[in-house]
């Protein structure tokens, strides 16, 4: 304040002790009345003066702004803004006063009336005056105008001019206010509407709502205009597919990278199919899609035909590779690597064929092609966007998911540091890795071969913040449940029939061959010593010399374990298999012998074995068509030991490596290939106790000698021994298929096999001259992104080492359905209408001598292996060895997946959103810090929950300035916390919070803590969260957490 000659009386907030709220606060305590205009109204004005304003009899505010609101509209608009700038005060108010103390006071005050509001509407209203009345007649009224709002930086921060007026001139001064004020247009309701919505006590069930709403914020994306009106594809997707396609351009959109991993069979081809469709033709792109060779062509080429005929233009930006293309040479390579230069987005089918970088393509070697697709991708230095199309990210290790990220970061372990807060992604991995393998028991290369870390993987994947923020991924369960809140009533998936297991006897088989077997396994060194796979055991140089280094001796051992490994299954497979594996190593061995015997000792020892055992050798020469068919012509007969073979054999040093010692060792081998190819010769179909099994099958099962079926594999050998068997046998409509075959003879086989599945029908295939296919022998050649449910039947003929090799077979057949392809089938073929939508599977599995198996693979592995006595597959749940399965329930959480933590409360969202609209409807507008409290669900359990959104860089919002974008929660994320009073974290997992906050309409709302205990505890948890996620992202000064609800659990 300051004071002129005439007496000027000035308040300007210049003096620290006597501002516009110093001013106000001591007339509140000497008037009765006090007259205010003002352009806004914020409620830090009347906080500031504390208690002081209660004890003034009545306040009325005037506002208006510098735009005329003559109109209803620009009333409507202006009263808007006003509402907001107030809501932005109370939201202002909270940073430092959680419960908005002494605003209930105020809440009251309009309530009764003695805080009146009204806005000036005829003109623009731009006054600033405080017209104080006071109680005695000897103080009178005096006037404050100048340019201070009624605002909280208007009474106490900035500089502002304010005069005081005395005496008459306060008379005019009220007329004129009296004037204006009756001009005025009451907005006090609307005042009152938007102070209660912030202190109004709010119920634990709008909390729990909002919680879930904040969670799953960003993740309903609403289709635009080109969706709706002009896409081709959009409506012909299912709503879960619809959400995918909106998410993953949502996330490539801010990372460059997308991941669909629904489940086998959710249709994810129709999901790239749309974003196919967009960014060609809505968005005007260059597009490259990868595929493998059998699904380009028997799906992608045949749905690009069916449903987007328009991108078979040569004039469209689009281009369709095989994933084997980028291993092909000359000049199509130069040309590939152009078109991905000059792509701007790439598709990637079956990506998971890509989890492993493979050769850097250094010196003489071929880069993989791996190598090659990442090299072209960045060779622009544009960013491209990816999106990778695979139902197993994981297929062994979580690198492998990793490495398929690592196609768009370029390897850049600092890619998601400034969104992420992950600056190194390797790290990232490597810890992950460690927690997984924390869950395990020591992990081999055998592990990973039999599945184990991808289970484990699977569940751990799932919180971790890289595959949350970068992966779209439903389980079957979740899109049946969702199928069904929508109403529908269509099946989108077959029924799936409890799994039958087909018995046999292996000692019925293989008689004596089982015996020798068995003594092979029990020797030091099980089955084989295999010394060729691992000559460093027999390394006599220096270990620390750079020769013994360039080795890789774990590698060696795990080769080992694994041939053995393999070995075994092939014994369990068929006898054909197991035999063709002892030829296909006795060439080997034998050839290593040829290359090393150097010495006359040697050489000797080498004709001595050859002469006693050429019988063998000649037979060898005079069948190796029917053992190795894919290899050569049939007029074409080569030495037993061609060039080629010998040629493939890398000589060891004899300084470096005991060559006599590995001589040895590789001639016990031969001996006992010789003894199990001996015994071998015994075993006859007619002795095949697992042969015997299906052939019974398949004529006395009603469905399996009329209908179709298909019959899996492992291994190539087995599938020709029994299409050879079964002809015999006179089966009829039978065809084999493996990876010896063409892609157009797959095709072929396919489109015969399923031919409604693949666009064609039996009139088709009959007018075409072409015999339909009834059962199918396949290796898993086909096990992976095809389309075969024109059959609902399927056997298993091995045994199963890896669940995820089993749930591939069986998504074959076990698809979403088409209606309309359905409805065909049955009009073609009535006779099939108590099959069709129920699918029915059969594993083979050796009961008397399973435990025996498993001993042997014990033997060579030292891992304890508990196998499904139904399923044929190792258990997730067994605890013991004695545990049993139960098989549906086994089956089911195997082919649908179980519901992740996410998937129940997305569920539990839909249902509550759905049943509760006008809460729902509500939900956006709702305040921050919305809090609430009741009683836990625990006993003993005291805490409290908060549910925080943390900002990142928003790419829609750049600074105009830096160029760089701006930080918003709407590009952020959602944090869940739940702590103790004393600040300890006591749960993260969404489900745990969940299972404590979840309220129903009727919960009542009970708060007993502290306040300002509460107040306290919130600002620690503050400060968790800033160390936790902001801290690591680098946010600039100012960016803070934002707290959307809390509730206390007492």
């Amino acid at each position: 304040m300051s004071k002129s000659a005439s007496e000027l009386f000035i308040v300007d907030n210049s003096d620290a002790d006597w501002k516009v709220r110093s001013y106000l606060s001591e007339w509140c305590e000497l008037a009765k009345a006090i007259d205010i205009a003002t352009g806004y109204f914020e409620i830090g004005s009347l906080l500031c003066l504390q208690e002081k304003w209660q004890v003034v009899d009545r306040i009325r505010i005037l506002m208006g702004d510098e735009v005329t609101y003559r109109t209803k509209r620009a009333f409507e608009q202006g009263l808007r803004r006003l509402n907001e700038r107030l809501d932005l005060s109370l939201e202002t108010e909270k940073t430092q006063n959680d419960f908005l103390q002494g605003v209930p006071a105020v809440v009251e005050a309009i309530r009764s009336g003695k805080i009146q509001c009204r806005v000036y509407r005829r003109d623009k209203f731009h006054a600033k005056a405080y017209l104080t009345h006071g109680r005695a007649a000897v103080v009178g009224s005096f006037g404050l105008v100048g340019s201070s709002n009624f605002t909280f930086p208007g009474l106490n921060d900035n500089v502002e001019l304010n005069v005081q007026l005395r005496g008459t001139e306060v008379g005019i001064l009220q007329e004129w206010y009296e004037r204006h004020w009756n001009e005025a247009e009451d907005v006090t309701p609307d005042i009152l509407r938007t102070l209660e919505r912030h202190t109004q006590p709010r119920m634990p069930f709008e909390v729990w709502l909002k919680a879930l709403d904040e969670f799953f914020r960003g993740q309903a994306l609403t289709p635009d205009l080109w969706d709706r009106e002009q896409s081709r594809m959009f409506k012909v997707l299912d709503k879960y597919q619809q959400d995918a396609y909106k998410n993953l351009i949502a996330i490539a959109n801010i990372y460059n990278g997308a991941f669909l991993c629904d489940g086998v069979g959710l249709g994810k081809t129709f999901v790239g199919l749309m974003l196919l469709e967009r960014m060609v033709a809505r968005e005007g792109k260059r597009v490259v899609l990868f595929a493998p060779k059998a699904a380009r062509e028997d799906v992608w080429e045949r749905d690009i035909r069916k449903f987007l005929p328009n991108l078979n233009s040569g004039f469209v930006n689009f281009v369709l590779f095989n994933h084997t293309d980028l291993q092909r040479k000359g000049r199509f390579q130069h040309d590939l690597g152009l078109t991905l230069k000059d792509a701007d987005v790439v598709i990637i089918d079956e990506a998971h064929h890509f989890r492993n970088p493979g050769i850097k393509g250094e010196g003489v070697k071929e880069k993989s092609r791996y190598r090659r697709l990442q090299e072209y991708i960045h060779s622009s230095g544009r960013p491209k966007q990816l999106f990778f199309l695979t139902a197993t990210p994981v297929n062994n290790s979580v690198h492998d998911f990793r490495h398929v990220i690592e196609l768009f970061t370029n390897a850049n372990d600092q890619y998601f540091a400034s969104r992420l807060g992950i600056h190194n992604l390797r790290a990232h991995f490597v810890q992950l890795e460690r927690r997984i393998l924390g869950k395990l028991p020591p992990t081999t290369q055998l592990d990973l071969e039999f599945g184990r870390e991808a289970i484990e993987a699977e569940k751990t994947l799932r919180t971790d913040l890289v595959f949350d923020t970068l992966v779209v991924q439903r389980s079957r369960a979740y899109v049946k449940e969702s199928q069904r809140q929508q109403g529908s009533t269509e099946a989108l998936f077959p029924e799936r029939s409890a799994p039958q297991t087909i018995p046999y006897n292996l000692k019925s088989t293989y008689g004596e061959l089982l015996k020798s077997v068995e003594r092979a396994f029990n020797k030091v060194k099980p089955l084989f010593v295999l010394s060729i796979y691992y000559p460093l055991a027999y390394w006599k140089g220096d270990k620390e010399s750079p020769a013994y280094k360039k080795w890789d001796e774990g590698r060696q051992k795990q080769v080992v374990t694994l041939i053995r490994t393999l070995f075994l299954k092939r014994f369990e497979s068929s006898a054909k298999a197991f035999e063709g594996s002892c030829w296909r190593l006795l060439e080997r061995l034998l050839a290593w012998v040829t290359v090393h015997a150097e010495s006359e000792h040697d050489r000797r020892r080498l004709d001595r074995w050859k002469l006693k055992n050429g019988e063998l050798i000649g037979y060898v020469h005079a069948h190796q068509h029917e053992l190795w068919p894919e290899d050569g012509e049939e007029d074409q007969v080569e030495e037993f030991l061609h060039e080629d073979i010998l040629n493939s054999i890398e000589r060891l040093n004899p300084d470096e490596f005991d060559i006599a010692g590995i001589m040895d060792d590789t001639f016990d081998d031969l001996n006992q290939l010789v003894e199990f190819l001996g015994l071998l010769a015994d075993v006859k179909p007619e002795r095949d106790d697992k042969l015997k099994a299906l052939k019974k099958l398949l004529k006395s099962d009603s469905v399996l000698k009329k209908h179709k079926l298909i019959l899996f594999s492992e291994f190539a050998d087995t599938a020709r021994y029994l299409e050879q068997e079964l002809r015999k046998a006179g089966i009829a409509g039978l065809h084999r298929i493996d990876g010896s075959s063409s892609q157009k003879q797959r095709s072929d086989v396919i489109r015969r096999f399923s031919p409604y599945y693949n666009d064609s029908n039996s009139a088709e295939l009959a007018k075409e001259g072409v015999e339909e296919i009834r059962l199918l022998v396949s290796t898993d050649i086909l096990a992976e992104g095809l389309n075969l449910q024109d059959a609902t039947r399927l056997i298993n003929y091995d045994l199963h080492w890896n669940p995820v090799r089993l749930m591939q077979r069986i998504g074959r057949v076990d698809r979403r359905m088409n209606p309309e392809i359905e409805a065909q089938i049955l009009k073609d073929h009535p006779e099939l209408k108590g099959l069709r939508g129920r699918i029915e599977f059969w594993n083979f599995l050796p009961p008397d001598e399973l435990d025996e198996l498993l001993r042997l693979f014990q033997r060579v592995t030292n891992k304890t292996l508990v196998i499904s006595r139904t399923l044929g597959i190792e258990g997730r749940k067994l605890l013991t060895p004695n545990d049993q399965f139960d098989p549906v329930k086994e089956i089911n959480e195997q082919c649908d997946g179980t519901l992740s933590d996410t998937e129940h409360l997305r569920l539990e969202y839909n249902d509550l959103i759905k049943n509760h609209p006008e809460l729902a409807a509500e939900l956006p507008r709702l305040p921050l810090k919305l809090f609430t409290g009741k009683a836990s669900p625990q006993a003993g359990t005291r805490a409290v929950f908060f549910c925080y959104r943390v900002p990142r860089p928003d790419a829609e919002l750049v600074d105009a300035d830096s160029g760089q974008p701006r930080w918003s929660d709407a590009a952020g994320f959602t944090v869940w916390a739940c702590y103790d009073l004393e600040g300890n974290r006591v749960l993260t997992e969404p489900g745990g919070i969940a299972n404590l906050i979840r309220s129903q309409p009727d919960t009542a709302r009970r708060c007993s803590f502290d306040r300002a205990a509460l107040s306290e505890l919130r600002k620690k948890v503050e400060k968790q969260i800033v160390t936790e996620f902001l801290r690591p992202l680098q946010a600039p000064v100012g960016v803070t957490p934002v707290l959307k609800c809390w509730m206390e659990l007492n």
